[in-house]
């Protein structure tokens, strides 16, 4: 029922699944902006929560915005008018970002990550973060770092990567930053994530590991998002914000 729909429904419905309660300690996922009774006609779904993305849902009539990367991170010392938190209440607009939660959810943003590379036998690591899996095929690190790079849409030198000298068959990922988990994670043939310092690089890697870029391994799951939402809720518009990479490859 249209005239029903608050951005109270869409909250529960995320956190039916995609429980808010366990996101790590140090996150920000939830309600960031606006009020659950606010009415709801139309949703944008995004990765992040940016001008461009705002003045997409504006132009688009949508009076919510779910990001996976929280609006807000850091206190906030001073509002300026060019900034997402000034503009979302300039336009009476709400939003809910659905954060560590949704990377550790069933069928989120590491079940995502991990389909997207064709890993059979997905479960959850003990971390209940990481997600592990096994190619259908055996692998060189060499051809299981294009078959990534070919999977995510990566342009040629966009993945870092270190050679573990051993064949490929199972793998572990973990979407965005993942360095606090590359030496808690199983020990399987592969670890596969977004982005680590330069710390968080082994010296002397015992298997294959991929900084495949955050952007790339996490912005599947807002299509993945848009179709559940589209499903939960038929009456309710729902689209899929226009992003991209926000650097580029040489």
């Amino acid at each position: 029922m249209q005239g029903d729909m608050t951005v109270g429904s869409v909250y529960d419905w995320l956190d039916s699944w995609a429980h808010f309660d366990s996101a790590e300690e140090w996150d920000n996922s939830g309600l960031l902006a606006g009020s659950m009774d606010m009415p709801v006609k139309g949703v944008l779904v995004s990765l992040n929560i940016t001008p461009s993305v705002i003045r997409q849902a504006t132009k688009l009539g949508a009076e919510l915005i779910i990001s996976h990367h929280p609006l807000i991170f850091n206190p906030i010392t001073r509002l300026n008018s060019d900034e997402p938190p000034y503009q979302l209440a300039r336009y009476g607009m709400a939003a809910i970002s659905a954060h560590t939660n949704l990377d550790k959810a069933q069928g989120g943003v590491n079940d995502n990550f991990a389909s997207c590379l064709l890993l059979d036998d997905i479960h959850t690591a003990d971390d209940g973060i990481c997600r592990i899996g096994t190619l259908k095929d055996q692998l060189m690190p060499n051809e299981f770092a294009e078959h990534i790079r070919r999977r995510l849409g990566i342009p040629k030198g966009g993945i870092l990567w270190t050679d573990g000298r051993r064949p490929i068959r199972t793998v572990t990922v973990c979407g965005g930053a993942g360095g606090d988990y590359i030496n808690t994670a199983p020990e399987t043939d592969a670890f596969v994530t977004g982005e680590l310092h330069y710390h968080e690089w082994p010296i002397n890697p015992v298997r294959t590991i991929i900084a495949a870029g955050h952007y790339h391994t996490e912005i599947i799951i807002v299509r993945n998002l848009v179709n559940k939402l589209a499903g939960a809720f038929p009456t309710l518009k729902v689209y899929a914000a226009d992003e991209s990479c926000p650097y580029e490859f040489l």
